[in-house]
């Protein structure tokens, strides 16, 4: 049941949280990033994980810099999530190499 759970909460919280931002701290700008992580995280993309890790991360930072405890509570809480085997399922982590169409250039290797 979990793995069907986790990755429905998971989107829904990030909409959610926009919501509340956008109406009781007026922060537009973390209320647009957390709808399109959550957008991300819905349709499964694959960078999804990735943008909901530096998300999470920043939105960390900012809940511990500005002493908003339950801002931090919840994107600690998130990454955790993020880390259960139904979200690795959901959503698995980027991987070098993969996602590039054939007969495409890969500068850092000088091809």
């Amino acid at each position: 049941m979990l793995s069907r759970v986790v990755p429905v909460l998971v989107p829904v919280a990030c909409v959610v949280y926009s919501a509340v931002a956008l109406v009781d701290a007026g922060a537009w700008l973390s209320a647009a990033a957390a709808a399109l992580v959550g957008g991300l995280l819905w349709r499964r993309h694959r960078r999804a994980r990735f943008a909901a890790y530096v998300f999470f991360t920043v939105l960390a930072v900012r809940g511990a810099l500005a002493a908003r405890w339950p801002v931090l509570a919840f994107a600690v809480a998130a990454v955790l999530v993020m880390q259960t085997p139904p979200a690795m399922a959901a959503w698995p982590r980027l991987t070098p190499g993969r996602g590039r169409g054939p007969g495409a250039s890969d500068r850092m290797r000088g091809s």
